[in-house]
């Protein structure tokens, strides 16, 4: 049986630490790729075959929704969500449409299983 993979993408290494932390206690099975901005994140996803990303949106360079628009055209199967602390309206509606979840900062395990089970804030 093949694991999958999560790419965890956030230009600050401490978040990027808890993200991982959190997601390999809830789901060891998995592999976990990281990214320290989206540009090494669309390079990573390009390397890996990656089935859920988990992006933060605020990054230096290109932000998370213009990286997750670039990830559905690798591959429009990947789950996609924003990891953030702050939903503007204008970021919701383009999410929305795209088919891109958000899971609030702080992340923790409720979170996540919610998210993994579908439930993930929309």
């Amino acid at each position: 049986m093949s694991s999958k993979t999560v790419l965890v993408v956030d230009d600050s290494s401490l978040a990027r630490m808890m993200m991982k932390n959190v997601f390999g206690q809830a789901f060891p099975d998995w592999k976990i790729v990281e990214a320290k901005d989206g540009n090494d994140g669309f390079a990573q996803a390009a390397l890996h075959v990656v089935d859920l990303a988990l992006i933060d949106y605020n990054m230096p360079g290109m932000n998370g929704i213009d990286l997750a628009a670039k990830l559905q055209e690798l591959n429009k199967e990947m789950r996609i969500y924003l990891v953030t602390a702050n939903v503007q309206e204008k970021m919701r509606q383009r999410a929305d449409a795209m088919g891109v979840g958000f899971i609030m900062k702080p992340i923790n395990k409720d979170k996540l299983a919610q998210a993994m089970a579908g439930k993930g804030s929309k």
